[in-house]
């Protein structure tokens, strides 16, 4: 190893011949030379240079030699310092043993050859060269070894600091307990800074305040800093504006709280840390590690690393409040679900049921266990089906669907109205109702409904049998008066008898359609029919009593091909009955005694609008009010006198036409008139077709 600094030699001669003779023997020699005339000086050059040779005269006045060599061996630096005597008087071998005893590594006597001191004195400085050589690679060794050691402790300071916040976050997954996972963190953050208590407080006044207090395992009991503390820590920590969020005391929990950067190093070795714990970026609470011993060997950004204790620990405080709430939220909507009257259903994407409140196992009559796991859609199939649903394809298709069924609870029928919905899950919620009362007071509703309108038809009805009637009668009179005459011919007998049978057959078909009409249809099985039939229909049954009125009646119906529908044609005549019952006391209203300009006019009319088959009833009666407009389907509403209307005739109407996805339309005037259009979906293979 080099050294741009030559070695030094110290020589030492009360005479300055002498120093002048070694000097010159010696300038040859990569070293540099210093001299001095008595023993003092040489002393303090000694303490300020450092000397890789020192050649000393024993004769000094003053401090001789030996004097010299003994002090020069009580300086720490000089112990090992090589000496050599140089004498010419004292060369006995009493004074050449004192020399050695005094320190000296040789003992010369002058004269002496210079090759011989030149010899020795590269030997010595070989050695000294030598030993800086190995001071210099034991330095280096000494250098790489405290790096070595600094390297292992970071390494395993890193190990642990990081098995310490792998367990945090372990001990906070799942359904993880908060006070138990914080005590056994705060344990390995104990072992990790050496701290002599940890522990963790809530700031918020309105929770309680807990330190996590008691034996942790590790011997140590936790304190909780008092409201002074607490309250000096909280200041600190929400004023705190540096990057590192962790601060520091040297002071214990009083404080001053400052940043790691301004730890004093003559400040006390053990250092308090306050944490602080975030929860919805709110502070919350702090983790304090009172007195860490260990802290003085970590660097800032170490002590700040320790925030992310902080971090996992409001992150799982927020998790676990959450948690909570969504437990509650799950808990009081559940109870909702098991208190609703309604029946509830959840099932997968397959129809399986995973979830049935009691108010459904009532409706179906069975229990959970059986319930569960079954398949929805061969409990609730379109065999079952109670009225006509055409679109329907189970509950659990598309984002949902209704329809009513027919079920077997017990030993009775049900009809339940199911209704389903998907879920953003996948998963569907099914609503089932009970509506068997519903349906039979709406059968018995529609089916009083229906004998009320041929009630008031009844005199109407009385004409159109007494018409057949009056031509049976006169045609028999006729027929006897021509026998008793002896002038009935076969042919006249024949054309009698036919006009007679043509009287009876109309009453029959009157007869056998009232008696269909007033009979109950919901039973009926949805077929194709001819609007036009059923607009004839219910005008056979009425139009008699409207003429006998003075009513005028005009049909314009469209070809038989252009208005077929799929329903049931019994309940699309009630409807179109109950609009002509409505236009015929709509008229009635506008009629004036002695107005002989005023003539009473129902149209009626059938046509093809695009995919629907529309059904026109216009009359010029008194119109309805617009405050009347929006109630007019409500059942129960009526603007007739009292005993003039039961006011579910058009509530009843509008739920038929529902039933057949049908609409009805009111387009009226006061004082003008009212048009009502019923709309019914045309039949698909027909709309293919028109299209």
């Amino acid at each position: 190893m080099a050294f741009s600094d030559k070695p030094k030699i110290l020589i030492v001669d009360d005479v300055e011949v002498n120093l002048i003779l070694l000097e010159t023997v010696l300038r040859k020699e990569q070293a540099e030379i210093h001299k001095a005339t008595n023993g003092e000086t040489a002393l303090n050059m000694a303490t300020d240079l450092d000397f890789a040779l020192i050649i000393l005269d024993v004769s000094m006045p003053g401090m001789n030699g030996f004097e010299v060599a003994e002090r020069l061996r009580d300086q720490e630096k000089n112990r090992l310092t090589p000496i050599i005597f140089i004498s010419a008087i004292m060369y006995d071998q009493q004074s050449i043993a004192r020399g050695y005893q005094s320190g000296a590594v040789d003992y010369l006597t002058k004269p002496f050859q210079n090759e011989i001191l030149i010899s020795k004195v590269r030997i010595f400085l070989k050695l000294y060269q030598q030993n800086r050589e190995l001071q210099a690679q034991s330095k280096a060794l000494n250098e790489s070894l405290h790096r070595y050691q600094k390297a292992e402790q970071t390494i395993v300071f890193k190990y642990q600091f990081e098995r310490a916040v792998s367990l945090a976050s372990a001990r906070f997954s799942g359904n993880f307990d908060p006070d138990s996972s914080i005590d056994f963190m705060l344990l390995d953050m104990e072992r990790l800074c050496g701290a002599a208590s940890a522990g963790f407080t809530y700031f918020d006044r309105k929770e309680h305040l807990t330190g996590h207090t008691g034996n942790t395992g590790s011997g140590i009991t936790r304190t909780t800093p008092g409201k002074p503390e607490r309250d000096t820590i909280y200041q600190a920590l929400a004023g705190n504006e540096e990057v590192c969020r962790v601060m520091v005391s040297q002071n214990g929990l009083t404080g001053p709280w400052i940043s790691p950067a301004a730890i004093s190093a003559s400040g006390p070795s053990a250092v308090s840390v306050a944490i602080p714990v975030n929860v919805a970026e709110t502070l919350t609470g702090v983790i304090l590690l009172n007195d860490c011993t260990d802290l003085h060997q970590w660097e800032k950004q170490d002590i700040c690393a320790l925030g992310v204790f902080g971090t996992i620990t409001g992150n799982a405080l927020e998790r676990s409040k959450t948690r909570a709430a969504l437990e509650a939220s799950e808990s009081k909507y559940r109870s909702y679900i098991e208190s609703a009257p309604e029946g509830i259903l959840v099932a997968d994407k397959k129809g399986l049921i995973t979830e049935v409140n009691p108010a459904a196992r009532k409706i179906f009559n069975t229990n959970r266990e059986n319930f569960i796991q079954q398949d929805i859609n061969k409990i609730l199939n379109p065999e079952t089906l109670a009225g006509n649903f055409p679109d329907f394809q189970g509950l659990t298709s598309g984002e949902g669907s209704r329809a009513e069924f027919f079920i077997t609870a017990g030993k009775t029928s049900r009809i339940i109205k199911a209704e389903s919905s998907r879920l953003p899950d996948k998963n569907y919620l099914i609503f089932c109702t009970d509506i068997t009362t519903a349906r039979e007071m709406e059968k018995h509703l529609i089916h009083t409904e229906r004998m009320v309108g041929i009630g008031e038809m009844a005199t109407g009805i009385a004409h159109e049998i007494n018409q057949p009637l009056n031509t049976i009668s006169f045609g028999i009179d006729n027929l006897m008066h021509a026998i008793s005459n002896h002038q009935a011919s076969e042919e006249y007998i024949r054309e009698k008898s036919r006009k007679i049978f043509e009287g009876i057959h109309r009453m029959r078909t009157i007869i056998d359609h009232v008696r269909t009409f007033s009979r109950n249809n919901d039973d009926f099985i949805h077929s194709k029919f001819s609007a036009n039939e059923a607009i004839l229909n219910a005008l056979s049954l009425i139009s008699e009593q409207l003429k006998s009125r003075g009513f005028e009646i005009v049909t314009e119906l469209a070809g038989e091909e252009e208005v077929s529908a799929m329903g049931n044609t019994y309940k699309i005549e009630q409807v179109i009955l109950n609009l002509l019952s409505n236009a015929r006391d709509a008229i009635e209203e506008m009629q004036k005694p002695g107005d002989a300009g005023y003539l009473p006019r129902i149209k009626i009319s059938s046509g093809r609008e695009g995919q629907k088959i529309c059904i026109h009833v216009t009359d010029n009666g008194s119109g309805i009010e617009a405050e009347h407009m929006e109630h007019i389907t409500a059942p129960f509403f009526t603007t007739k006198e009292p005993g003039k209307g039961t006011g579910l005739g058009l509530a009843i109407s509008y739920g038929i036409m529902k039933e057949h996805k049908g609409e009805m339309i009111f387009s009226s005037t006061p004082g003008t008139g009212t048009t009502v259009t019923l709309k019914l979906p045309a039949i698909p293979d027909q709309t293919k077709n028109k299209s």
